[in-house]
């Protein structure tokens, strides 16, 4: 059976349009997309937000809503799994929309992160403290409990499933390309935050996402169109079987 990739909803933060379309004015409402590999391993990218009163609490200017539905187990069991069946999880990076509610996963399920990333979120330059949720702005960081495999650079994870460096969003962000029946499907995560930020016809990006590196961004989107036959973004709701809730009128 070839690889195939099923993106997932696990609710939605309301936020300015600029975090994802540098530029943009007003309100917009984002999904939260967590994206599930079946290949010869059973791989989950991302793990969403935590509690959505407590992360709204600590991140000014964002407010997360999630439905019971759209918990973290709730949406891999409408799959066919238990979080325990899951052999890896990757992380894109380690924003504080990314990278929480571990708890379900069992002792035998791995956690890879890009060694660069692990090393910036753990102790990273005060402007970006909120954003990796340090330990100098509030409770411990989810990932602080579990075991972190650190890669470097580009690394297959499984047969036909290969991590890859795409960092400008973040220090060290990765992506993940699949070899599926239809092609290369890039789970390209917040390289390519939404369709807005590329010009699929053309190939090119052509509107700056959220960057701590604006060139590096750039680079690594053009990567991700240069690489995929199909690109999921980070926050469409274009890619998802769900819809926005209303928390922006």
């Amino acid at each position: 059976m070839s690889p195939r990739v099923t993106p997932l909803c696990c609710g939605s933060i309301a936020m300015d349009a600029a975090v994802d379309l540098v530029g943009e004015s007003g309100r917009i409402e984002a999904p939260s997309t967590v994206y599930l590999i079946e290949a010869t391993e059973t791989i989950l990218v991302d793990t969403s937000f935590g509690d959505p009163d407590r992360v709204t609490g600590r991140h000014p200017g964002f407010e997360c809503h999630r439905s019971d539905d759209r918990r973290l187990r709730r949406v891999l069991d409408a799959e066919g799994y238990a979080p325990a069946d899951v052999d890896t999880v990757v992380f894109s990076h380690l924003d504080w929309d990314h990278c929480h509610n571990l708890d379900p996963f069992g002792e035998s399920t791995e956690f890879v992160v890009q060694r660069e990333e692990l090393s910036y979120a753990t102790d990273p330059y005060p402007p970006h403290a909120v954003r990796y949720e340090a330990s100098s702005t509030g409770p411990t960081r989810p990932w602080t409990t579990r075991d972190l495999t650190a890669i470097d650079g580009e690394v297959e994870l499984c047969p036909g499933v290969v991590a890859f460096p795409t960092p400008g969003h973040t220090v060290g962000h990765q992506s993940i390309a699949v070899e599926t029946d239809a092609g290369t499907t890039v789970v390209a995560a917040d390289a390519v935050p939404t369709f807005g930020n590329v010009d699929r016809e053309a190939g090119v990006p052509q509107h700056l996402g959220g960057a701590v590196d604006q060139v590096a961004w750039w680079e690594s989107a053009t990567a991700v169109l240069d690489r995929g036959d199909e690109i999921l973004p980070g926050h469409d709701w274009a890619i998802l079987d769900a819809e926005p809730v209303g928390l922006v009128e």
